[in-house]
């Protein structure tokens, strides 16, 4: 399962480039990023620490487009790929493939905070926050 993580991965993110239109200007959140922690509220409403649930993630953007892979101790847990708009504040995906069944009309705004390598993110709804995400710039191996 190893082996195929990092194959899905690069699949997704090919898949996503290669189905790029028009170049969109470079967005400063381009580049490569890696989880550090977050948390989600679960359907129960609890909230769910991925530091607990050993949840490890990478995400790509680029050009407008995003891909993602998290795993679970080592094992997929989810991932998708599709486009993004960011401004100052906001974050926005829009998945167009996705492991898991994509709600609120397909896309998933953000409100976010980049600062140095540092990328948060919280989503909410109905005032509510469900989701929150740390990212860290991936940095280039020697």
């Amino acid at each position: 399962m190893r082996k195929i993580l990092p194959i899905l991965f690069h699949l997704i993110a090919a898949t996503a480039c290669l189905s790029s239109g028009t170049a969109l200007a470079a967005s400063p959140l381009d580049g490569a990023w890696q989880l550090e922690s977050g948390s989600y509220l679960d359907n129960e409403g609890r909230e769910q620490d991925y530091g607990s649930l050993k949840l490890r993630g990478t995400k790509l953007l680029a050009d407008g487009h995003f891909s993602f892979t998290t795993a679970q101790d080592g094992r997929f847990w989810a991932g998708g790929s599709g486009s993004f708009t960011a401004d100052a504040e906001t974050y926005v995906e829009t998945p167009r493939m996705a492991s898991y069944p994509v709600v609120d009309g397909g896309s998933y705004r953000f409100s976010y905070t980049l600062e140095g390598d540092t990328w948060t993110l919280e989503r909410f709804e109905d005032g509510k926050r469900v989701e929150r995400e740390v990212w860290r710039r991936a940095t280039s191996r020697p």
